[in-house]
């Protein structure tokens, strides 16, 4: 439940650096000419995750494009790269629009890339028009930033709070007085279900599961109870690193936890049975 949330507010990206990382050769050319016919007087182009990583540390990028590459080799695959991007406290260019070009995905796809921190994306072939549109978009309307346990990135949210909307889950909402804590918990938790069983990741999905039976089984949302939560959120956000670290060491997390929140759950239920 527990979120940061950074305002949006940035000057026209073409003032700042464009960093295009793409590795077909041709797809380099004309994504580097279609960004400084747009605007763009300096676009870092380069091919490999390694040289993105050291030009933007040297030029503080205010706009990434990067090529979908889910390379076998770990270094070169870019949701890896976007995942340690917002996930960087100290990067300047942490919170910087990056643009995904790919060709059509899945819904489950996009969803995946969108978790690990994709602003946008852009479907190939590439049309200077749509280009240049998406850039406006994200000139104009900029997103909030959004620091939380399991998700560093944009404000996934697109659509506006109606009364028929996506169901209000977030700090800000109950802030708001458009929802109470416990109905937002148990939303976050059907969210956070359906998340991790896009993922496909047994232990994700054990996880989330075990954050759902936690929070059908409560009345009130207060403390206490957020603390458990955020307890399932951190141990996602841990297979998550782990996973990309290639460390196969993941079971113990999902046990811990279970065992903590079982102790946790114990403790809660023999002090209403005392008070």
């Amino acid at each position: 439940m527990n979120a940061l949330t950074v305002p949006a507010s940035r000057p026209p990206l073409q003032r700042a650096p464009a960093l295009l990382l793409e590795g077909n050769g041709f797809m380099r050319s004309l994504t580097g000419g279609l960004l400084r016919d747009a605007g763009f007087r300096n676009v870092l182009v380069v091919s490999s995750v390694h040289s993105a990583r050291y030009l933007m540390r040297q030029h503080n990028p205010g706009l990434i494009l990067t090529d979908w590459n889910r390379a076998a080799e770990r270094d070169e695959d870019r949701l890896r790269l976007i995942r340690s991007i917002r996930e960087d406290e100290q990067a300047s260019f942490r919170t910087a629009p990056i643009v995904m070009i790919t060709a059509p995905k899945s819904r489950s796809e996009v969803e995946i890339a969108r978790d690990a921190g994709v602003t946008e994306f852009l479907v190939t072939p590439l049309s200077p028009a749509i280009l240049r549109q998406r850039l406006s978009s994200l000139s104009e309307r900029p997103r909030d930033f959004i620091t939380a346990a399991r998700f560093s990135g944009p404000d996934r949210r697109r659509r506006p709070l109606h009364e028929n909307g996506p169901a209000l889950k977030r700090t800000a909402d109950v802030e708001a007085g458009r929802t109470t804590p416990m109905a937002a918990a148990r939303a976050a938790s059907v969210a956070l279900a359906d998340e991790m069983i896009r993922t496909g990741d047994g232990l994700a999905i054990r996880v989330a599961r075990s954050q759902q039976r936690f929070i059908n089984g409560i009345d009130s949302y207060g403390e206490r109870e957020a603390e458990i939560v955020e307890m399932h959120r951190a141990a996602i956000a841990q297979l998550a690193r782990l996973a990309d670290e290639g460390n196969p060491l993941r079971e113990p997390v999902v046990t811990g936890l279970e065992q903590v929140v079982a102790r946790r759950t114990s403790d809660h239920d023999d002090t209403i049975q005392v008070g």
